[in-house]
């Protein structure tokens, strides 16, 4: 479906004054959005630091598992990602 601004000026235009405060403040949100998206890659992410939070009883489920846990590096190596 594609929609034009003068869609969003009509249906703006139907906005009772209560609401059009909460319009322009996620619209505002979408604009500032887009200019902080940066799209991270593994190279990226490896360069991030350690997570120190202790892991979850289903983390270590997990990891204890012998075939549901793969490594990081392991399944970057596999799957080339």
């Amino acid at each position: 479906m594609s929609v034009t601004k003068d869609d969003l000026y009509k249906i703006i235009d139907r906005l009772s004054e209560s609401d059009t405060a909460s319009a322009y403040d996620y619209l505002q949100y979408l604009i500032e959005r887009k200019k902080q998206r940066k799209q991270r890659n593994w190279d990226d992410l490896s360069q991030l630091p350690p997570d120190e939070d202790p892991l979850n009883e289903e983390e270590l489920r997990q990891l204890k598992a012998s075939d549901d846990y793969i490594p990081l590096e392991k399944a970057i190596k596999e799957y080339g990602i």
